[in-house]
């Protein structure tokens, strides 16, 4: 820039300043907003700080406020409530089905769509749209083969939960289970402190899973289950089990390579996962830790 133009760029950043750009606190929108609303909305009043090229705001920055506490978490119990407004006409659906636990398995999968961290526009109008039959694609039929003798074996059997809402769908699964195997020891295993949505005991006890079977927290704030850092409890349920369930993707990436006898359940959310298993967006996973 030339003296002249130099001068006229600091002459429309100062008057820039003196322009009430950014809004008070009370003048915030009351209501709820997804990721990418959030993102435009920042993005209009902080541009001041900055051209159109830099990135002032993401995703990845907002979690982080979340988990610091300098934000507050997203609502929760507005997907908890709408699976269970759906949870009777989801069990008749599956109690129906030719196999109702690997329906109930892939109603659980389903639902891992309801995750703030990898997606920035979820909504209940998509959750709705994925959990109609012609959405739902069958589970790897050699591992859900591996998993139905793994479970006529077992004694103890652990699900690592992921986020709300889904976590009702969770609850089917934990329903069928124990109905199939009633001498079976299955404890679930819940976030220990809420990072993003992710489901916690509250959740657990709020849509009736505590009533069912023994919860637990996993005593870290840490997305996953990074096993050096959860409870000696979480951690000694998960070795002694015979049979993991492990919801999600965070799931997968703390826990690969550990050796135990794991089954994950997710969707391909993150262009990551869908290049690591050559899947599609949203497409559906049922793997075992130690065939993977």
């Amino acid at each position: 820039l030339d003296e002249q133009e130099l001068q006229r760029a600091m002459e429309s950043f100062i008057a820039s300043l003196a322009q009430p750009s950014i809004p008070h606190w009370d003048a915030l929108p009351d209501l709820d907003l997804y990721m990418d609303q959030v993102i435009a909305f920042m993005e209009k009043y902080l541009s001041l700080f900055g051209d159109s090229r830099d990135k002032l705001i993401t995703p990845s920055m907002i979690n982080n406020y979340v988990k610091l506490g300098v934000l507050p978490p997203p609502v929760k119990k507005k997907y908890n409530q709408l699976m269970l407004d759906m949870e009777a006409s989801l069990e008749e659906t599956i109690r129906n089905s030719e196999d109702p636990l690997e329906t109930a398995l892939l109603y659980a999968r389903i639902g891992n769509y309801i995750d703030f961290a990898a997606l920035s526009n979820v909504n209940s109008d998509t959750v709705l749209s994925l959990l109609k039959e012609d959405n739902k694609e069958p589970l790897n039929a050699q591992e859900y083969l591996h998993f139905r003798k793994d479970l006529s074996a077992a004694s103890r059997l652990v699900y690592l939960t992921d986020n709300c809402g889904e976590i009702v769908l969770d609850k089917l699964v934990i329903i069928l289970l124990k109905e199939l195997c009633p001498e079976l020891d299955i404890t679930v295993i819940v976030r220990g402190f809420p990072v993003i949505n992710d489901a916690t005991m509250e959740d657990a006890q709020d849509i009736g899973l505590a009533e069912l079977t023994t919860v637990i927290g996993n005593g870290s704030e840490v997305g996953g289950t990074w096993l050096p850092h959860i409870s000696s409890e979480a951690r000694e349920a998960l070795e002694s089990a015979d049979l993991i369930i492990a919801k999600g993707q965070g799931n997968y990436e703390t826990l690969h390579d550990c050796g135990l006898n794991i089954y994950y359940l997710f969707l391909c959310k993150c262009k990551w996962f869908q290049y690591q298993f050559n899947a599609k967006p949203l497409q559906g996973m049922f793997i075992n830790e130690r065939r993977i």
